[in-house]
């Protein structure tokens, strides 16, 4: 409860303006009472404005107050157009009430964080007075009483709490109470502008902690595990925090086989190898990391990839040419075209061997046979029959598919030498890659 300042009654003279009167209230520098904590007028820029009147009451006491049977009363800058609207609720220790004006243009985001809508008659004005009363009996701002709770004169006003009034509030402004709740009876000390309006309703308990840990988490990248060969594999993850992690794998979920990564920086993506891995099988595997300070780590679930087949798969076997002349021409030789499959990414020379050619007559493949893995742009020679040669293709920027490992095709191509017999001839390959 407000008490009145002694020598707050003024008995007026013959020539005194009534208007000049000013009440004042006695109240501590810290407030110990709810406050008018932020008033906000209209919310457009330019002439027409609109219907976001609003005001912010605030309880800076430790004990929740009931506003039930409390009114906000308005009056113009010189005391009169009175306004009174009922209050009801409750408004928490150390938090907030919203009294939004119901008009028919108030934001519905506003109207939405009201705690109470008043009438669309609650219609606030430059150089206004409002009167936090904490019953709902008319005032007059002339004379003093004991239940004003608190009160604040913008602008023009003629009524305010001690020698200045607090600024008016102007289009898309608010003025507010800096710092929140703090009263030291003088409006315009205590209400500053605001150029960002801020209403804060019951929910909004700066009061009470709400705040949580961030612990360290592992997040597993969208392909988790890349580049699969059929003896290697990359996992690939990402982690919240500075500090270490590693790999376990194995053929089941107790592992058996570790492999440390680097160091690790927050969201950063690491990229682990697997190496060593069998061709063909299932392997298990989890991520666990550990921040810098060693005091909080993560594990994340048990996954599963299984390595490419072994070797070298053959897609498809097509003899482009036929049929031969016996001339020890390549361009009138047989041709084929093989399109393999290699698992190994690592393997990145290819070389083929045929055995010698039979049929009417005895065929070599050494020294009349080549093959191409680039489309015909470099031969390499068979030098010897059922033998690799020295030298082998370079297929490791050749990769003709998105498929799981590398597609190449290859041609080979044999010119048969000259007087050879006529009739059909055979023979037995090989493909190999390093």
């Amino acid at each position: 409860m407000l008490a009145i300042m002694a020598g707050a009654f003024l008995i007026l003279g013959p020539g005194m303006d009534p208007d000049l009167l000013k009440i004042n209230i006695a109240r501590a520098a810290l407030a110990d009472h709810v406050v008018i904590n932020e008033v906000h007028i209209d919310g457009l820029s330019g002439s027409g404005g609109t219907e976001d009147d609003w005001v912010e009451l605030y309880n800076p006491t430790t004990a929740p107050v009931s506003l039930d049977g409390w009114s906000l009363q308005k009056f113009s800058s010189g005391g009169s157009t009175l306004y009174n609207q009922a209050l009801s609720g409750i408004i928490p220790a150390k938090s907030y009430f919203l009294v939004v004006r119901n008009g028919a243009s108030t934001q519905q985001s506003l109207k939405d964080m009201a705690d109470l809508l008043a009438s669309n008659s609650f219609s606030l004005a430059p150089d206004n007075i409002v009167y936090l009363v904490n019953n709902s009996i008319n005032i007059t701002p002339s004379l003093p009483t004991p239940n004003i709770v608190d009160f604040v004169g913008f602008g023009g006003a003629n009524y305010y709490e001690g020698v200045a009034a607090a600024p008016n509030a102007s289009e898309e402004k608010s003025i507010s109470r800096v710092p929140n709740g703090e009263d030291t009876n003088e409006n315009g000390t205590d209400f500053k502008l605001q150029n960002i309006p801020s209403p804060e309703n019951s929910f909004f308990q700066p009061g009470q902690d709400v705040g949580g840990t961030v612990l360290t988490t592992i997040t597993l990248d969208n392909e988790p595990v890349q580049d699969i060969g059929s003896a290697n594999a990359n996992i690939v993850f990402q982690v919240n925090s500075d500090g270490s992690a590693l790999i376990e794998y194995g053929l089941d979920d107790t592992y058996g086989n570790t492999v440390a990564a680097a160091a690790i920086a927050p969201n950063i993506t690491t990229i682990v190898n697997l190496s060593g891995l069998e061709c063909d099988t299932a392997y298990h595997f989890r991520v666990i990391a550990e921040n810098i300070a060693g005091d909080d780590s993560d594990t994340s679930a048990d996954a599963v990839f299984t390595t490419m087949p072994c070797g070298i798969s053959l897609d498809a076997l097509t003899m482009t040419e036929s049929a031969a002349k016996a001339n020890d021409a390549y361009t009138n030789g047989w041709e084929w075209q093989f399109d393999i499959t290699v698992w190994d990414l690592n393997e990145t020379t290819l070389k083929m061997k045929f055995d010698s050619w039979s049929g009417p007559a005895g065929l070599d493949a050494g020294g009349n046979m080549r093959f191409s893995a680039d489309n015909g742009i470099t031969w390499f020679g068979i030098t010897d029959n059922d033998a690799y040669p020295a030298l082998g293709a370079d297929i490791s920027g050749i990769d003709l598919s998105a498929d799981p490992g590398r597609q190449v095709t290859v041609l080979a191509q044999m010119k048969v030498p000259a007087h050879t017999l006529t009739g059909y001839y055979n023979s037995s390959y090989g493909i190999l890659t390093e």
